[in-house]
């Protein structure tokens, strides 16, 4: 089978190069044709003009006869009219010769005008042309006079009048423009001799060009095929069955090793211990963003180190492969155990983890892993596979984790799949809500607000982001998702506005699918425009993984775009992601928040304390505000205002509301608050926490 597989390969490697050389045989004839069409047309063209230069001889040798007889007429005419004995009839007859023979040569002289024309368009008239020209002129001017005074001029010039016109010059320069013509005509003749002889030859080039660049290769290819056939067996079984990067396994021959340990049975057999064998699906944790940032080489050379750390973490009988991507797969025959299976897991867990220097660059990935067992699990390949995506999945919710399928996972993967199919007929039906958690500024008493969207599902109550945003896997449901928040706090902040309240600026999370395609704006603008608002009433909240997207110049212009237009923006979760000094220091951002894991601290861990300071006059030292968000305790608060902290939010003052009780809150004068005496705040959380 396999050697006629590569005899099949090897055949249509020949016939592609057949089909390449027929390729070149109709390009060689073609070319050659083309040559030979060019050669016919030049030699059409070095015969009409031979057969202009044959015309101009022939007409120069008559126009010669023509200029002696024209000059023997016009001495004839001159010696008849001083003759009295000369009948006057005579005399017409000679003159109306002479005019007929002026006639003649006119005729040719125009003729040969128009002929040396043919050859060369800038051709100027000769000495020869004017010198006949004059001669003309004047024996027209004799044939015209009367006989008395063509005879009285004879009688007192004689002969030597007449005979000025034709001297010895044009008779000279007659001889020399016949032996010219004579001379362009042989020339003429031989060139196209010449080129007859190309047109001739034209074919046996052709075939000799086919033969040596067309048949001669064909042949040594034909000869060299044979010896080739053995290589090509060696390097396709190889190719076939192996990753060419990583060398690993890959997935076609993955397949063959899983379909051997997946036995067929009969549905009565039972499975033998040593039938059993664990499969591991193997993801890199955040391997996109290092293609993104370093490059395609950085990743190539990451996915080769990575490969061999897998394989160094397996024992002998153990298969690796790469399936594609950065995705691994490990097959562990006579694994029964999941402990096992989780223990081999958490090797490689561990490999994946530690620092990979590479192309200059020192990176940490992690690895997520997910495990099925044999036959427990399932007894076809395609169960075996559906159980270990399906733990793969659940260990990639949290990243860097290892996770062996179970049929509690089971249950909840069908749970979550329930809970997808909900949220996106709410979103349809735009059953969303949003609340609000008030941000207020310790400096100078103003209020703010940050809308937070909430799922009120009919079956577990308000749903907060972090329960179902994961679930939305497409980028027209996060738009339809943010759509839908952004037109309920337009909405909303009119309501305000028409009840004479001050909310201040409400903020909206952006996601960066919408910056990058500039829906943002799109959205805002009509919000703006429909609600009567400002672009002030809004701001917007961005997380640090923008500056990992390879779009970051859209979503800056963007970006850039709405604050132009009095959106404020603020830099969210920061300290948590990917943010470095110089995206700080080029991206526009007006405000940065800290995130919550460092506020936590306060009080605990003086690392933190010292990390919010700075972080607090890096904001002011670049001209922005700084937000703390997760504030939840008096101490937290204190600190926040020692250290020059403009704005904060959290627990400590409220949690986030609907509409109805932030609408209650601003009515009754709970917000902003009058002072921030820890006590008086403590009173009021209650009341204005309302109902969530």
């Amino acid at each position: 089978m396999k050697y006629s597989y590569i005899e099949k390969i090897d055949r249509v490697s020949l016939d592609r190069y057949i089909k390449s050389a027929s390729r070149y045989y109709v390009g060689a004839f073609a070319a050659i044709t083309i040559v030979a069409l060019i050669i016919y047309a030049a030699m059409q063209l070095v015969l009409d003009r031979h057969s202009v230069q044959q015309n101009v001889s022939f007409l120069t040798s008559n126009q010669f006869i023509k200029f002696q007889q024209l000059a023997n007429t016009a001495r004839a005419l001159m010696r008849a009219s001083a003759d009295e004995a000369i009948p006057s009839k005579v005399l017409d007859k000679l003159t109306e010769e002479m005019q007929h023979e002026i006639i003649e040569l006119s005729d040719i002289n125009a003729q040969l005008l128009i002929l040396h024309h043919r050859l060369d368009e800038n051709s100027a008239p000769s000495d020869l042309d004017l010198r006949l020209q004059t001669f003309l002129e004047r024996a027209e001017r004799l044939a015209d006079i009367d006989h008395i005074s063509r005879g009285r001029r004879y009688a007192f010039w004689g002969p030597i009048d007449f005979a000025t016109a034709s001297d010895g010059f044009i008779m000279r320069s007659f001889q020399e423009q016949i032996q010219k013509s004579f001379s362009m005509s042989e020339a003429s003749i031989g060139t196209a001799k010449n080129i007859s002889a190309l047109l001739i030859l034209s074919p046996l080039v052709a075939l000799f060009i086919v033969g040596v660049f067309v048949l001669m290769p064909l042949l040594k290819k034909l000869r060299t095929e044979y010896e080739r056939k053995k290589i090509f067996e060696q390097e396709l079984s190889i190719r076939a069955h192996r990753d060419e990067l990583t060398n690993l396994p890959n997935r076609m021959s993955f397949n063959q090793m899983f379909d051997r340990l997946v036995k067929v049975k009969e549905p009565d057999e039972e499975y033998l211990k040593s039938d059993s064998f664990v499969l591991l699906l193997i993801d890199l944790d955040h391997f996109k963003s290092v293609n993104d940032i370093f490059g395609h080489q950085t990743g190539d050379a990451l996915l080769v180190e990575a490969a061999k750390r897998i394989s160094s973490a397996l024992e002998d009988g153990s298969f690796a492969a790469r399936l594609g991507g950065d995705e691994f797969a490990i097959l562990l025959p006579n694994f029964s155990n999941p402990a096992e299976a989780e223990e081999v897991a958490l090797r490689i867990r561990k490999n994946l983890s530690k620092p990979f220097t590479t192309e200059g660059h020192t990176l940490r990935i992690s690895g997520s892993i997910g495990g099925a067992m044999f036959p427990d699990h399932g007894t076809s390949a395609g169960n075996i596979i559906r159980c270990a995506d399906l733990a793969l999945y659940a260990a990639k919710t949290k990243r860097n984790n290892v996770i062996i399928f179970n049929e509690e996972m089971m249950a909840d993967r069908l749970a979550e799949s329930e809970l997808r199919t909900a949220l996106f007929k709410a979103v349809e039906n735009e059953d969303l809500v949003v609340y609000y958690q008030p941000k207020i500024n310790i400096q100078n008493n103003q209020l703010a607000f940050e809308a937070l969207v909430r799922w009120p599902h009919p079956e577990f109550g308000i749903l907060s982001p972090g329960r179902f945003l994961h679930l939305f896997n497409t980028g027209s449901s996060i738009t339809s998702m943010t759509e839908c928040v952004v037109n309920q706090v337009a909405q909303d902040i009119r309501r305000w506005r028409d009840k004479g309240l001050s909310p201040g600026s409400v903020a909206i999370n952006m996601p960066e699918a919408i910056l990058i395609s500039g829906m943002a704006f799109d959205m805002l603008a009509h919000a703006v425009e429909r609600h009567a608002l400002k672009w002030s009433d809004f701001s917007i909240e961005i997380t640090e993984d923008v500056f990992m997207s390879k779009y970051t110049e859209q979503i800056s212009a963007t970006v850039v775009k709405l604050r132009e237009l009095g959106v404020s923006i603020a830099l969210d979760d920061f300290g948590t992601g990917f943010a470095s000094l110089t995206n700080l220091r080029d991206f526009p951002f007006d405000d940065i928040k800290i995130d919550r894991s460092f506020i936590f601290n306060i009080g605990v861990d003086e690392k933190s304390e010292q990390i919010i300071k700075s972080m607090i006059d890096l904001a002011r030292n670049l001209g922005n505000s700084s937000i703390a968000e997760g504030v939840e305790t008096e101490a937290q608060l204190l600190f926040l205002q020692q250290a020059g902290c403009n704005i904060v939010q959290g627990y400590f003052f409220a949690q986030p509301q609907p509409f109805e009780t932030v609408t209650r809150g601003l009515e009754l004068g709970e917000f902003p608050y009058d002072s921030f005496d820890p006590a008086q705040h403590r009173n009021r959380t209650t009341a204005c926490s309302g109902s969530m």
